[in-house]
């Protein structure tokens, strides 16, 4: 996988939680400019969604960093594609 999704942080209700996705270091890419589509997913539904572009040596290129504030507790699954390169994911628990 040429992915990474990671969440930093406890994630809680109403509090910040921290999204980072990026292109693995050891992965040569000659794109001119990347897409990125982050969606958060609660019971297979959309709750957020983020499209980003951004052009070679630009800042969000090989990585993106989000917030994100649960507006309730649950379960998640956290949705990173790279437009041409991949989809990583990672499920979290929301709690109260």
């Amino acid at each position: 996988m040429s992915i990474e999704v990671r969440i930093e942080g406890e994630c809680r209700a109403g509090e910040e939680v921290v999204i980072a996705a990026s292109l693995r270091p050891e992965v040569q890419c000659f794109c001119l400019e990347h897409t990125w589509v982050v969606r958060i997913l609660k019971a297979g539904r959309v709750v957020r969604e983020w499209r980003l572009a951004a052009g070679a040596g630009e800042p969000g290129y090989r990585r993106v960093k989000l917030e994100w504030r649960p507006e309730e507790s649950g379960e998640y699954r956290v949705e990173a594609r790279l437009v041409s390169h991949g989809t990583a994911s990672v499920s979290i628990r929301v709690l109260r």
